[in-house]
Order: structure tokens, then C-alpha cells, then sequence
């Protein structure tokens, strides 16, 4: 039993964890703790970084 649940953990993980959905939650974990810190030379460096990548997502989708 444990051999068939170890199994299917393994097949979803390679299946759903790729490195674009990793990126992505890390995105998300980065954002949120920014968030939750008080300083204001973070939320430049988060915008400044994140913003750049979403504007290249934008624009290489609509090629």
C-alpha cells in the first residue's frame, strides 16, 4: 500500500511540479513576504525585479 501511495506522490509531483510552477509559487512566497516587511527598499526591488518579468510575459505571449 505504501509502495502504490509513494508511487502516485512521484508521478503527480513530476507531472504537475514543473520548474514554471515552482518559479511561480516562489514568486508568490517571495511577493507575500515582501508584503508583510516594512521596508520600502523591498517593495522597490520586488517591483522593479517582478514587474520586468511580468511585462516580458506579456509581451513574448502576444508573438
Amino acid at each position: 500500500m505504501m509502495t502504490f501511495v509513494l508511487a502516485f506522490l512521484k508521478r503527480m509531483i513530476l507531472k504537475y511540479l514543473t520548474s514554471v510552477a515552482l518559479e511561480k509559487v516562489v514568486i508568490i512566497f517571495l511577493g507575500e513576504l515582501v508584503k508583510r516587511t516594512d521596508s520600502k527598499v523591498d517593495d522597490k526591488l520586488y517591483d522593479a525585479v517582478f514587474n520586468q518579468t511580468q511585462l516580458e510575459d506579456i509581451t513574448t505571449k502576444g508573438d
